[in-house]
């Protein structure tokens, strides 16, 4: 009988239907995991290929005031290892975020995601030493730096949604523990999944 006496309220105000749903799936808190790929973008002596790319995880849990605007928190990290025989450098990137989600309606159950904040991020880095070569051990460096993220979210089901997700971010390193500090690109690109309470 509720439903029934929405969509008469809907139809009386000339609203559809969906709009209520929509309306009230998007009050709510969230929470979601997401897996992908991250990139830090340390640079590589010449002569010498390396990748670092490797698995990023993400947390995310927010909640939405109103079906255009949440408040997020975020927890990054990615781990990557790199390198030949003779070169070997790995780099751990974690990182907290605090800031805002814009949605985009694209239908009644898509939206385009627009968010931007500030993150508390620590960038672990562990030089490559040759042969016969002592490792200075890891450096650790933290920063505070803004982020950005593009997403496109889907909700299938009243208490879930998944969703595509590219963020991007700053950190700072040194490349040993007297050098100064250099900022460097992280990327995430990645799927996920969300519960909606």
């Amino acid at each position: 009988m509720k439903t029934i006496r929405i969509v008469l309220a809907g139809l009386a105000l000339g609203l559809p239907a969906a709009g209520f749903a929509q309306a009230d799936l998007a009050a709510a808190t969230y929470i979601g995991v997401e897996i992908g790929n991250g990139k830090v973008s340390l640079s590589c002596p010449a002569n010498t290929r390396c990748s670092p790319v490797d698995t990023s995880l993400v947390v995310r849990a927010g909640h939405r005031f109103n079906p255009a605007w949440a408040f997020e928190v975020t927890y990054a990290h990615i781990d990557a290892d790199f390198g030949l025989l003779t070169y070997n450098r790995s780099a751990e990137f974690v990182g907290f975020g605090v800031g805002a989600v814009y949605t985009l309606p694209l239908s009644s159950s898509v939206g385009a995601q627009f968010r931007f904040g500030g993150a508390s991020n620590e960038l672990k880095l562990q030089p490559a030493v040759g042969l016969g070569q002592t490792s200075p051990g890891t450096i650790t460096t933290r920063s505070v730096k803004p982020y950005v993220g593009l997403g496109l979210s889907w909700q299938f089901a009243r208490h879930w949604s998944a969703s595509v997700n590219a963020d991007l971010t700053r950190a700072d390193l040194r490349d040993s523990p007297t050098s100064a500090k250099q900022a460097v690109t992280v990327r995430m690109l990645g799927a996920g999944i969300a519960f909606n309470f």
